[in-house]
């Protein structure tokens, strides 16, 4: 079946395999941004955009009229990005989608501070964040500033997985210093990389993201590894040790690094869909001839019922009572169920997956 486009301008078009080239066909391929500059008579304003090297590279400029007016439209983007609009070294930064239509209001001494944007929710959620930015006091203390992240996850990242507002804000700089250090919050990378994952796997910005969690992930893992020893041999594994369904505990560094690989799941057994993922599980661990480690964390909330789903699973599967609250859970920030992560034979944190078809690609 061929599905028919009627553009307005009245040519019909075959539907194109890119929603992108149609637009283009009918001349609507662009987002706009129109603005007022109040006291900015014939001013020069810049569209810049991020190179993902930190650079800004100028893609578009225009100067205002006598009244400070400006119009600016460039094709949209191939996946949501942001942008910038420098004017005399202050910038106002806003996300892009696809084609949308913003308006902004301004004046050229409080450019970057007072300002106005509509038409998107995101673009106005970005000016939001923004601004909360700026009103922090410059000697703001330690405690003060963990608060305050904690404030922004809350409102700008924890249901809004995917968004592009989410990376913006992961990427903040105040002068020199980023906001959120992967170092030290890395559990912010890691859950809005696992958003960007599940809903924008084709996103350069998801690889981007990706590569910072788990990179900031074995630096935290190797230097817990430095502070503790076992068998004096350094720790590599971020440990857990819980009960398996007979009650014994089970200690995960006991298997990791002992020549095979080791994949720690995240997962609630008696969820409707587990009985699905553990028939794929299954046949992956079969056809990896048991040459793999399996580590089952459960965080079912009924312990009865997982005891009977994982008696007759091949591999080890531990409880955790904590269920929602749990630290293992924590300590590997997982923020969706379920969720993979790899360790190589060697013992080194090497990759996490959010399905077993990705978990199976990556081993």
């Amino acid at each position: 079946m061929k599905l028919i486009f009627k553009c307005n301008n009245g040519r019909t078009l075959l539907m194109a395999a890119a929603s992108s080239l149609l637009l283009a066909a009918c001349g609507e391929a662009n987002f706009k941004i129109k603005g007022e500059i109040d006291g900015a008579d014939n001013v020069a304003v810049v569209l810049e955009k991020s190179d993902f090297h930190g650079r800004w590279i100028p893609v578009d400029s225009t100067r205002t009229s006598s009244s400070g007016s400006f119009t600016i439209s460039q094709p949209a983007p191939a996946a949501p990005d942001v942008y910038r609009l420098a004017v005399d070294n202050k910038f106002i930064y806003f996300p892009i989608d696809s084609v949308e239509s913003l308006s902004l209001k301004t004046t050229l001494a409080d450019f970057s501070s007072a300002y106005t944007i509509s038409g998107s929710e995101k673009a106005e959620s970005m000016a939001r964040f923004d601004k909360e930015v700026l009103a922090l006091p410059a000697n703001i203390s330690a405690d003060s500033l963990d608060s305050f992240k904690r404030n922004v996850y809350s409102k700008y990242i924890k249901d809004a997985q995917g968004s592009i507002v989410g990376y913006y804000v992961l990427t903040k700089t105040i002068g020199e210093t980023p906001l959120f250090d992967p170092d030290n919050d890395y559990k912010y990378f890691a859950a809005v990389a696992t958003g960007f994952k599940e809903l924008r796997p084709n996103d350069p910005h998801t690889r981007l993201l990706e590569k910072t969690s788990v990179d900031a992930m074995r630096r935290r893992n190797s230097n817990r590894g430095a502070a503790r020893q076992i068998e004096a041999e350094e720790i590599k594994v971020i440990d857990i040790e819980l009960p398996d369904e007979n009650g014994t505990n089970r200690r995960l560094s006991d298997y990791v690094g002992n020549g095979k690989p080791t994949v720690v799941m995240f997962t609630v057994l008696t969820h409707p869909e587990s009985p699905a993922a553990n028939l794929e599980l299954s046949k992956l661990y079969e056809r990896m001839g048991r040459n793999v480690n399996f580590y089952q964390v459960s965080l079912d909330p009924d312990q009865y019922a997982w005891r009977d789903a994982a008696r007759n699973l091949p591999w080890i599967t531990v409880f955790d009572a904590d269920g929602e609250y749990s630290r293992a859970a924590r300590d590997y920030n997982v923020s969706n169920l379920p969720t993979y992560f790899i360790y190589d034979a060697q013992g080194e944190l090497k990759a996490r997956a959010a399905s077993v078809s990705e978990l199976s690609k990556q081993l």
